[in-house]
């Protein structure tokens, strides 16, 4: 592997990264059923990250804590992820770098083939800036941002791409509420067929402002966002990816 892949290096566990780890079982457990689905390439480094190799996720057995992957195809590669006192996986998933540490590494057989086995992780890392990946709407469904406006109505706004991060929504005529720095808290997005989410906004930043009926787009960041609202908007952005590559 050339220092050019050094995306693929553990990010260290520094209180910086702690926003970024989510301890949610159920969250845990289908972020690993994503990678395994989307055969995503894990690289997996141990003996103190002096070593590492190339990987895939098999299967996930929740009942027993047990995770299953490929073993590397030397044997003498196996036995020393063996010996070694744990292990860091990573990988990326739809642009998105997830991280996860392993403690212990047994050698197995899956469906008749050699395998390592380890326990589920407690915790894991989805590296996800403020920055980060964005996916336009669909067309076909747009999605719909409705937040509530100080004088007690409601304005609903057609959304134009999202990320983890935050979004870009467009709306008629521009609103004299929303200018860059205001706060919007209960906006209602709905994620079609994940569910939907209340989430607080920032305006940011806003294009247009032209004639009347020339719409008007803000970019917004969200604020806050618990965990569980962070691993909703990215399967709903992995679905997007995933129908989109299926159409190209």
């Amino acid at each position: 592997m050339s220092d050019s892949d050094n995306r693929l290096d553990p990010e260290p566990e520094t209180p910086d990264h702690e926003q970024y780890f989510t301890y949610a079982r159920r969250e845990v457990i289908n972020m690993i059923n994503e990678i395994i689905d989307g055969r995503s390439s894990v690289t997996v480094y141990f003996n103190q990250g002096e070593e590492r190799f190339v990987t895939n996720l098999l299967h996930i057995n929740p009942d027993f804590e047990e995770l299953v992957f490929d073993a590397p195809p030397a044997d003498a590669i196996s036995r020393r992820v063996a010996e070694s006192k744990g292990a860091t996986f990573v990988t990326f998933l739809d642009q998105v770098k997830v991280q996860f540490n392993a403690q212990r590494i047994e050698v197995t057989t899956f469906e008749g083939k050699p395998a390592l086995r380890t326990r589920l992780p407690e915790s894991l890392m989805r590296l996800q800036r403020r920055n980060f990946y964005r996916v336009p709407a669909p067309i076909a469904k747009p999605l719909q941002c409705t937040i509530p406006l100080p004088s007690g109505a409601t304005a609903q706004f057609a959304i134009r791409d999202i990320s983890v991060g935050g979004l870009a929504m467009l709306a008629g005529p521009a609103k004299a509420e929303f200018n860059a720095g205001m706060v919007f808290h209960d906006c209602e997005i709905d994620l079609p067929g994940h569910g939907s989410i209340n989430v607080s906004l920032e305006v940011r930043n806003d294009q247009g402002g032209g004639p009347a009926g020339i719409s008007q787009r803000y970019g917004c960041q969200f604020l806050d966002l618990a965990g569980p609202v962070v691993s909703l908007i990215q399967r709903y952005i992995n679905q997007l990816e995933r129908d989109r590559r299926a159409l190209s």
